[in-house]
Order: C-alpha cells, then sequence, then structure tokens
C-alpha cells in the first residue's frame, strides 16, 4: 500500500515528539480505504507505527490521492 499510495502526508511533530509523521492514504488488496502512519528512521527505511482502516479526518486527503496512485 505504501508503495503505491499517490502522495504521502507529511505531519509535523506533536508536542513532546522530534519526527514528523508520514501519513500513507491507500486501498489493502481487498479495497479497504487504509491510513498508515510511520517515521522515516536514519538509514532512510520507514517504522510504521499506525495503521488502520481510514478515518473521517483524512477521507478528503485519500479522494485527492486517487489521482496519483500508481
Amino acid at each position: 500500500m505504501i508503495e503505491h499510495c499517490g502522495f504521502v502526508l507529511r505531519i509535523a511533530p506533536a508536542e513532546g515528539q522530534v519526527d514528523d509523521r508520514l501519513v500513507f492514504l491507500g486501498d489493502d488488496r481487498e479495497g479497504t480505504a487504509l491510513e498508515v502512519m510511520a517515521v522515516e528512521l536514519e538509514n532512510g527505511d520507514l517504522y510504521v507505527i499506525h495503521a488502520m482502516e481510514l478515518r473521517r479526518r483524512y477521507r478528503a486527503q485519500y479522494e485527492e490521492a486517487k489521482r496519483w496512485r500508481t
């Protein structure tokens, strides 16, 4: 899903956090809309910290991302 999401939302760290959050919006193999949140490690790898069905707060961005999915 991360490889085909379309575009990535970058969210500034909340108070007490140091890393930006990267939010990937897309579908799983069965077509379920998902949001996956990760932080980028120093070596460039991603560490997934959150994955769940898409919430209303990201619906508009999800619809926009459909245009850019590969």
